[in-house]
């Protein structure tokens, strides 16, 4: 019961746009709670380079070879350890590319529950196994213009179809 009253509680905070959620590359909260874009203008043109890349190039193969090529890191910020928040240039892998692609917060959408847990999928001893990603109807909560863009949400649908199409060419 007292578990059922928590995630309740967690999914209206939620629904109201309230729920403090990781944020991915690019954004940083401020102490007040107000979710913003990353206050470095470096991390902001990376950021912005790698969803003008991928319009211009169309696969996420091309765009991580771009990266690579012309030697761009990404800046993230630290979640956790003495130097929390403060910025770390990583090299892009191909899932965070994909990552960023997916992520509707980068066209300015509060999303909750974009993952299920399926118990057949899970692994004893391993914690996040069992993951799966739900389709946008299923998703908890959709909530459009909340947090601050680097695309609009014309070019994150076009963006899912793209890469949509690129899934079903590659099998």
């Amino acid at each position: 019961l007292i578990k059922q009253r928590m995630w309740s509680g967690r999914v209206a905070k939620a629904r109201r746009g309230e729920l403090a959620v990781p944020l991915p590359i690019g954004f940083t909260r401020r102490p007040s709670g107000e979710v913003v874009l990353d206050p470095d203008e470096q991390v902001r043109s990376v950021t912005g380079l790698v969803f003008g890349l991928f319009e211009q190039l169309g696969t996420i193969g091309a765009v991580l070879a771009f990266l690579a090529d012309n030697h761009i890191q990404l800046g993230v910020r630290l979640r956790e350890g003495p130097e929390r928040g403060e910025l770390a240039w990583r090299r892009p892998s191909r899932v965070t590319v994909t990552n960023m692609l997916h992520n509707p917060a980068y066209a300015g959408i509060y999303a909750y529950g974009r993952s299920t847990l399926d118990a057949r999928r899970r692994q004893p001893g391993r914690p996040f196994t069992g993951r799966v990603r739900a389709g946008r109807d299923d998703w908890l909560v959709y909530l459009p213009g909340l947090l601050p863009a680097y695309i609009s949400v014309e070019q994150y649908e076009w963006n899912m179809r793209r890469l949509e199409a690129n899934r079903s060419r590659a099998q």
